[in-house]
């Protein structure tokens, strides 16, 4: 204990000799030439700009066939039509974290902020009750010879289609409309906040 006391003490003298030293003999440090705040945008992760409320009706068949040897052809004896009411949400943005700048010039303040091309972050199928705004199963039927296709392939047709539904989510966040919307917010949230401390600033969108 003495000896981290003593350590201690040592370390705030020390401290105090260099302020000390730095009052009496008038040393300045020379401020570091403005920068765009790079560091502030890397600690923001990734900038959300889009969410995006999801409803549709999907319908899936799934089929009961048996290939016939020898040929091309196939027998369909029956199958499940499965009708779901998809209701979801997904997230849009872009990953600042990669953010870079070029042509910065210190003088003029301007740069160019190269972004990468916002990405779905997220997308989910809503499993909340019907009530609650989640998603459900509107219609399940079966068709061909009676006792086919059954309720293994009842389960199996839902089940599927539950993965096409979370797919139909996830291609409409990553559609064309939806990029460029991102993208648009994103210029309107980044430049008023640089132009506030002084900065001209360009946005360039890679892959």
């Amino acid at each position: 204990m003495t000896k981290f006391l003593s350590l201690f003490f040592s370390l705030v003298g020390a401290v105090a000799i260099g302020v000390l030293g730095m009052w009496a003999f008038g040393k300045r440090t020379t401020p570091l030439p403005p920068q765009p705040p790079l560091m502030s945008l890397e600690n923001m992760g990734h900038l959300v700009t889009v969410k995006v409320n999801y409803v549709d009706v999907l319908p899936y068949a799934e089929l009961i066939t048996k290939d016939i040897p020898g040929t091309k052809w196939e027998l369909r004896f029956g199958g499940t039509k499965v009708l779901l009411v998809v209701r979801g949400d997904c997230l849009v943005g872009t990953d600042v974290r990669l953010a870079k700048y070029l042509e910065v010039n210190n003088d003029l303040r301007t740069a160019v902020l190269v972004l990468r091309e916002p990405k779905a972050i997220s997308a989910r199928v809503k499993h909340d009750r019907k009530e609650q705004g989640g998603s459900y199963s509107y219609e399940v039927t079966d068709t061909g010879i009676a006792l086919i296709p059954g309720s293994d392939n009842r389960t199996k047709a839902t089940d599927k289609a539950w993965v096409v539904a979370q797919q139909s989510i996830s291609q409409y966040c990553s559609s064309p409309e939806v990029i460029a919307t991102a993208r648009k917010n994103a210029v309107v949230t980044l430049l008023p906040l640089l132009s506030a401390i002084g900065w001209k600033v360009n946005i360039r969108w890679v892959q």
